[in-house]
């Protein structure tokens, strides 16, 4: 995608200060949007806020705990406020707890839901109250590969399920109001991320690097990017792997 094609937007990014969320507020801020980096995690969010801005980058930092529909609400009111207006949200914060089913503590469960599904359900419904109302907007959900199974990984995977299926669901109603606003979901394949890399050893990690099943945060930016832009009005809850990034890179938007 070309510089400056998104100039004049605004982007809200979940999970924002670090892996994939970070990787893509970069790239949104790249192509010209003005992005807000939302996250629970403070001295993660001035790092990557200075970082950007370093790259004379047009980025802002606010927290935000998904989980909290006070919170959640306050935040997607102060950037209206200021901006007046949400083009792009990139639901990107989540979390994943591996711990086998039969022994796993309803707190983890409910952990693991709050965030990944009822925090993407916050902030999508606060947001898309305004894209609406301007008829106009994009969200962006990051889902997982884990959805299709794997052991001890049931609520993350229940989790990415569930948000799989609100796209899908709420994509239907965006159409049936007949307004320019989309709801689609990525599925990035293995990312190197920290969340990733958690109990792994070294050698797994160089093993994974260099075998090319795991790929860099900003594997999917092409993905996004089209996503994001107003080119992309006929794609609507959809669930998009990172195996089909081929059919986004070469687009002319």
């Amino acid at each position: 995608m070309a510089v400056n094609t998104l100039q004049g937007h605004v982007a809200l990014v979940t999970g924002g200060a670090s892996g994939i969320g970070r990787a893509m507020a970069e790239a949104l801020a790249k192509a010209g949007a003005k992005v807000w980096i939302a996250s629970r995690n403070d001295g993660a969010i001035s790092l990557a806020v200075a970082a950007l801005r370093a790259a004379d980058l047009s980025v802002h930092g606010v927290r935000l705990d998904v989980t909290d529909r006070a919170e959640v609400e306050s935040v997607v009111g102060l950037i209206v406020e200021k901006d007046e207006k949400i083009d792009i949200l990139f639901n990107g914060a989540g979390v994943m707890i591996k711990h086998p089913m039969i022994e796993m503590p309803e707190e983890v469960w409910d952990h693991v839901i709050d965030v990944n599904l009822k925090g993407m359900f916050l902030c999508t419904q606060a947001v898309a109250r305004a894209m609406i109302a301007r008829r106009y907007g994009r969200i962006i959900n990051v889902s997982s590969g884990h959805v299709k199974g794997n052991a001890a990984n049931s609520a993350y995977a229940a989790s990415k399920g569930g948000l799989e299926s609100f796209t899908k669901t709420f994509a239907a109603e965006l159409t049936q109001l007949n307004v320019d606003v989309t709801i689609n979901a990525i599925e990035p394949g293995g990312t190197d991320t920290a969340m990733w890399r958690r109990g792994k050893s070294a050698e797994y990690i160089k093993h994974a690097m260099e075998s090319g099943r795991i790929h860099p945060p900003d594997f999917m930016q092409d993905v996004v990017l089209y996503l994001a832009s107003s080119a992309s009005r006929a794609v609507n809850g959809k669930i998009i792997n990172h195996g089909e990034r081929a059919n986004f890179s070469n687009k002319s938007y």
